[in-house]
């Protein structure tokens, strides 16, 4: 059916034309990176600005002549192989340390030409140029990022690859084998849902880690706090809060970095909610961005600089699968708690047992809010809920930071928090009159 479809399609214009161009320049593009490592190297590599557009070039056209022989591919391939094998023995004997990335970069390159000039393969054609592109342009960015990418790699921590891949395998493996139907008391619980909003919190707070682990916050504190709020604005919190302590004239900056954190926080409430349900946005909007309103004059108010000592929260890798588990069974708890709320005691209870749980996991009402609020629940009851959530998870931390940094931090996180919640509360009731 390929062979068939290869000979009855019609070519376009130029097609043939528009393929050799797009191998010659992935050939060019690649060769000149692998020249100017080759100087680097004292010329002991295969190919450079010329060989690597020859090698695209009979990749294109070996592919082009498959209908007169549909072994030439196969021979140039072969013939390819051939050659990087030898040129890899003879680096080889020269020297023992020598990689492969150049060798398998020449079959890279090949392989694009063979794959610019298949027809039937990828279709249309500007589709397939355009893969060809790409393809070539990330092979030149990691070609030429190794001394970046061994940087980052010896930043990153066994612990860190695990955790790593301890996420794939639930976001990519775990995921896609959840049931997708309702079930359990009240049909309250749907595993592919509640799988979806623990791969989408773990996936937002791994995201801030890596970001940390990657850069450190030595670029400046407002990076660090911003970051450390996408992880955990309590974590940040308590943070601080423990420095302050240690030295009372951290307070100014401290709080600021709160206020930083707990913005960042409200931020992500907004992400979150965009992802779930974005039409519970219309009515979660003005509430949700007075709230970052409150706590960004709050910063204004509360933050100092302070270039003598540098205050950076120091936050744990956020993933790992038992921590995944607890976060399934709290969300499938408060989902239980909420859609049982609703149906015994209506809007009341849900803001009951949103008050309860906002206390020490925002996430789980906003995930379980949203939820509801698509299977019929009203914008407005979802949105006060989430509001109730947020007020009294921001209360707790203002306590905690009070009790452990002592008044000199506690008056200045008291500030923003009473400014979170009092603008919240104002644009929530202006909403529900609305």
């Amino acid at each position: 059916m390929a062979g068939d479809s290869y000979h009855t399609r019609r070519v376009e214009p130029y097609e043939t034309h528009l393929a050799l161009a797009a191998a010659l320049a992935v050939g060019l593009l690649v060769g000149l990176e692998r020249e100017h490592t080759k100087v680097e190297r004292g010329g002991n590599q295969l190919g450079g600005v010329r060989t690597y557009p020859i090698f695209a070039l009979v990749g294109a056209v070996s592919t082009l002549l498959g209908p007169a022989s549909m072994w030439l591919p196969l021979v140039a391939l072969l013939g390819v192989f051939g050659l990087v094998g030898i040129s890899y023995a003879a680096d080889i004997k020269r020297d023992s340390d020598h990689g492969m990335t150049t060798e398998i970069s020449v079959v890279a390159v090949f392989l694009l030409g063979a794959l610019a000039a298949s027809r039937g393969v990828v279709e249309p054609v500007r589709d397939r140029l355009l893969l060809v592109a790409a393809i070539g342009i990330v092979i030149t960015f990691l070609l030429s990022s190794k001394p970046w990418l061994h940087g980052m790699s010896a930043r990153v921590s066994r612990d860190d690859y695990f955790a790593t891949v301890k996420f794939l395998i639930v976001a990519v493996v775990v995921l896609p084998l959840l049931p997708n139907v309702d079930m359990g008391p009240l049909d309250a619980i749907n595993p592919r849902s509640l799988g979806l909003m623990v791969v989408t919190i773990a996936g937002l707070s791994f995201l801030g880690y890596v970001a940390m682990r990657l850069f450190g916050t030595k670029r400046g504190l407002l990076v660090g706090a911003a970051l450390g709020g996408l992880v955990s604005s309590t974590a940040t919190t308590l943070s601080f809060a423990n420095r302050t302590k240690a030295d009372p004239a951290l307070a100014p900056v401290a709080a600021g970095a709160i206020a930083i954190a707990w913005t960042i926080m409200l931020v992500r409430v907004g992400v979150v909610v965009a992802l779930i349900n974005p039409a519970l946005l219309k009515t979660l909007a003005v509430p949700l961005g007075a709230m970052v309103v409150g706590a960004l004059v709050g910063l204004a108010l509360t933050f100092r600089r302070q270039t003598e000592t540098t205050a950076q929260p120091t936050v744990k890798n956020p993933f790992e699968l038992g921590s995944a588990v607890k976060v399934s069974l709290v969300f499938g708890v408060v989902l239980l708690v909420t859609k049982a709320a609703t149906v015994y005691l209506g809007a009341k209870g849900l803001y009951l047992a949103s008050l309860v749980s906002g206390a020490t996991d925002v996430d789980a009402v906003v995930v379980s809010s949203a939820k509801l609020a698509t299977e019929g629940l009203a914008a407005i009851v979802a949105t006060t809920s989430i509001m109730i959530a947020i007020a009294a998870n921001t209360i707790v931390k203002t306590v905690l930071a009070w009790s452990i940094g002592k008044t000199t931090l506690g008056k200045r996180v008291a500030v923003t928090g009473a400014l979170i919640i009092v603008a919240g509360g104002v644009a929530l009731g202006v909403t529900a009159l609305g």
